[in-house]
């Protein structure tokens, strides 16, 4: 079904797997969400560094008139370090590194991705910076997501050696461990989430790209736009999400699972942190993405495992 007037629209969800210097490009996936919980196409993943990303983002904006935009972007959104990890980064890479992934670090010293004159920046004033995922204060929301602890926190894992298993290895730039299993595993996967909201554009272009064999880097990054994109399924459908990190040195938000934040909560533990400062779980209250003033709060939820 595609995108059409009569419908009411109320959030337009993006995931953004961006291009992270200004010589690259990246990829955009989006949907339109309904306030009767229906989802809408607007058309299939598309490689997009970030002028394209800006302006493909406004233009949704401009002809569907959302009430809220809701913007997942895999790459960090606030750097305050100047080398080194970020806090959020210190107790995720744990959880990453279990399950055989690596986590690159954010710091301004790398200059191209986090200095003062990187193309994330921009990109984020364009939409108002990065926002509070705990409270909406604006139409237009971008947070900070990661598809790799979203897959963990999803139970995409595969089997391994190690009891908590392993994240595919699906990205054909790294010829020596991509594994076209692999990258089967993670379209089938997505694949099932899209095509049972009912999107079928978008889950056409998963189904063709799972029986690609020799998929290229442009159609991982689509599919990763794919994997942000189900993050924002989470925030619209009310379904509980963590918020990991904070808003001084960085966040990442993912969908929430009781094996991961138990594991974020030890790891939290391990080094010095108080876990309540740190993990936050929280969903979207009903009426947030409707009210047209945009300043609902979303709804934090006290969870402990020990």
């Amino acid at each position: 079904m595609e995108a059409s007037e009569s419908l009411t629209v109320t959030t337009l969800l993006v995931g953004y797997d961006a291009a992270w210097t200004r010589n690259n490009s990246g990829a955009l996936a989006a949907v339109l969400h309904q306030d009767d919980g229906k989802y809408v196409d607007i058309g299939p993943p598309e490689v997009a560094d970030y002028e394209h990303a800006e302006n493909a983002i406004e233009q949704w904006q401009r002809s569907l008139k959302p009430t809220a935009t809701l913007i997942l972007l895999d790459q960090p959104t606030i750097v305050t370090n100047s080398s080194g990890q970020r806090p959020v980064e210190q107790i995720a890479c744990s959880v990453i590194s279990k399950c055989r992934g690596g986590m690159q670090p954010a710091h301004t010293g790398r200059a191209d991705m986090f200095g003062s004159t990187a193309p994330v920046w921009p990109f984020l004033k364009r939409f108002g910076g990065a926002a509070n995922p705990l409270s909406i204060t604006a139409a237009t929301c971008v947070y900070e997501t990661y598809p790799a602890l979203a897959m963990v926190a999803l139970d995409w894992l595969l089997e391994d050696s190690r009891v908590n298993g392993r994240l595919p290895k699906y990205n054909p730039a790294r010829p020596k461990t991509f594994s076209v299993e692999d990258w089967r595993h993670v379209c089938a996967r997505a694949l099932q989430e899209f095509a049972r909201r009912g999107l079928t554009t978008v889950a056409t272009w998963i189904d063709d790209a799972r029986r690609n064999a020799a998929p290229r880097k442009a159609d991982q990054d689509q599919l990763d736009a794919c994997l942000c994109l189900l993050v924002a399924f989470h925030l619209a459908e009310q379904r509980l999400c963590l918020m990991l990190g904070d808003l001084q040195s960085g966040y990442i938000v993912v969908p929430h699972s009781c094996p991961m934040f138990a594991e974020l909560e030890a790891r939290c533990k391990r080094i010095g942190r108080q876990p309540s400062q740190w993990l936050t779980p929280f969903q979207v209250s009903p009426a947030a993405l409707r009210c047209s003033e945009h300043t609902v709060d979303f709804a934090t939820t006290e969870l402990r495992t020990s």
